[in-house]
């Protein structure tokens, strides 16, 4: 496990490294171009090895999947991450996937699966009940959420049972049209959470941009 810069989490775990998407923005891709950890970044990777790590006796929030993304998984990289995940219930566990609908079955309690989106089309096609949260990360452009996507039917009626947080934050390096987000865009996102009571957490990446609005409500996995 690797100390983090990120705010959201304690540290890093990568078991599979590599990612087809091909984000243009993609920080992951060039870490990995730095370090050469994988030849083909295109080409996921799966080190099992990696996994013996999360035998620490402190509780930590982990971010397991920082240079993959879990759409491109395969069935066994799960099954060998979530045995030694269960062997290991003193952690919090998070993942992030730009899959819109991706589910996954018996969900441990201490398992927090989020779905990052980045635009208003994409947000617009996003199955966002299925998600514990949403990174908004990086903003590149005016989002609207449809509020009957943040909720689910259930015996009790309508309910946000899933997406309890929303995670907002900016393009960060030096990249040649790196989108430098507007506050509006941010604020809009923001009253829309709190109509619909659900926290937001702006990275440090947002900090200049709001000034005195910069919020950070506490996250749902150190509740």
């Amino acid at each position: 496990m690797k100390a983090t810069k990120i705010d959201w989490c304690d540290c890093t775990l990568n078991p599979v490294v590599g990612c087809k998407n091909g984000c243009k923005y993609c920080y992951a891709r060039k870490i990995n171009d730095r370090f050469h950890f994988v030849d083909n970044w295109n080409v996921p990777q799966f080190f099992a090895e990696r996994l013996k790590q999360l035998n620490s006796k402190k509780s930590k929030s982990i971010f397991m999947n920082s240079m993959s993304d879990l759409m491109h998984w395969k069935d066994e990289w799960f099954e060998k991450t979530f045995d030694a995940m269960l062997e290991n219930k003193q952690h919090k566990y998070i993942f992030l996937t730009k899959s819109l609908s991706l589910h996954i079955p018996e969900k441990p309690n201490n398992v927090f699966l989020g779905c990052t989106i980045d635009t208003q089309a994409r947000a617009d096609r996003c199955w966002i009940s299925m998600y514990d949260f949403l990174s908004i990360e990086p903003i590149l452009e005016s989002i609207i959420l449809d509020e009957k996507k943040l909720y689910i039917q259930t015996d009790k009626g309508i309910e946000n049972t899933c997406c309890k947080q929303i995670i907002i934050g900016a393009e960060t390096g030096n990249r040649k049209d790196r989108v430098v987000p507007q506050k509006e865009w941010v604020e809009n996102i923001v009253k829309q959470c709190d109509k619909s009571n659900i926290k937001v957490f702006m990275k440090s990446s947002l900090k200049e941009i709001m000034g005195n609005d910069f919020r950070q409500d506490k996250l749902i996995w150190e509740e």
